[in-house]
């Protein structure tokens, strides 16, 4: 999904927090797709692969993390890598999180459900 360049800050915005706030909680491995910071690796699927936003692990608990816009909550393309994100971290041990922008945690936590997507933590900035 091809985001507007507002959205595209925004999405970078909120990948840069969450790369402060596991750096300042010790996380390791942090991997995320912005600038300055290690590449991620592709998670591949059955159907399609897709590479995370963020990956970062915490006394041997990995975490992947995407990213949403107000617009990219309910596209199909969410869909499917929260969909992939979220299986992979619990065939790993791991979690799968979701940072949003202030005010869309009830809608990111009923996309999720309706999709029957377990997301452990839904972030938002304060």
């Amino acid at each position: 999904m091809q985001k507007n360049p507002s959205e595209s800050s925004e999405h970078e915005d909120l990948i840069n927090m969450m790369v402060r706030y596991f750096r300042s909680q010790a996380f390791q491995n942090i991997s995320a797709d912005i600038p300055g910071v290690p590449r991620l690796d592709v998670i591949y699927g059955t159907k399609k692969n897709h590479v995370p936003d963020l990956t970062a692990d915490k006394n041997g608990i990995g975490i992947m993390l995407e990213a949403e816009t107000s617009s990219s909550i309910y596209d199909d393309h969410t869909a499917s890598q929260w969909s992939l994100f979220s299986n992979a971290a619990r065939k790993s041990g791991g979690e799968f999180h979701i940072v949003v922008p202030k005010g869309l945690r009830g809608n990111t936590e009923q996309r999720a459900a309706d999709l029957g997507i377990k997301v452990d933590t839904v972030w938002t900035p304060k």
